[in-house]
């Protein structure tokens, strides 16, 4: 078994898209009859606006959901660029934590996390 493409049922495509396209850097691939599939790595997306309006929002982790990590080199500046775009933080952030939640136009979480740097091959451990 293996985890094909990832839909995410959206209210509001042409927001969404704004989101993942503009925002995250997801890669556009095709649109079909108002859906868009997109690229992150090797993992595709397809957004697909087919969902009522957003339900009102609850406290991370307060009910069964699935969020996604990102996984970003600096926390600092992922942080920074999402303020500065008006993102909706699910969690708060201070410095020195390596993660934070944010939300997609529709309220689906994202966990940013700053990767550790892997030692080269070569160095001695």
């Amino acid at each position: 078994m293996e985890i094909g493409e990832i839909n995410i049922i959206c209210s509001d495509a042409q927001r969404s898209l704004r989101f993942y396209r503009d925002v995250l850097g997801f890669e556009m691939v095709e649109e079909e009859a108002g859906a868009y599939r997109l690229r992150c790595g090797a993992t595709t997306f397809l957004l697909l606006p087919i969902a009522g309006p957003s339900p009102p929002r609850h406290p991370y982790c307060s009910v069964p959901e699935f969020s996604i990590d990102l996984k970003v080199e600096d926390i600092r500046t992922a942080h920074s660029q999402f303020v500065e775009i008006g993102a909706e933080f699910a969690s708060k952030w201070k410095p020195g934590d390596r993660r934070f939640h944010v939300r997609d136009p529709d309220g689906l979480v994202f966990e940013v996390i700053e990767q550790t740097p892997r030692p080269a091959p070569d160095a001695p451990q």
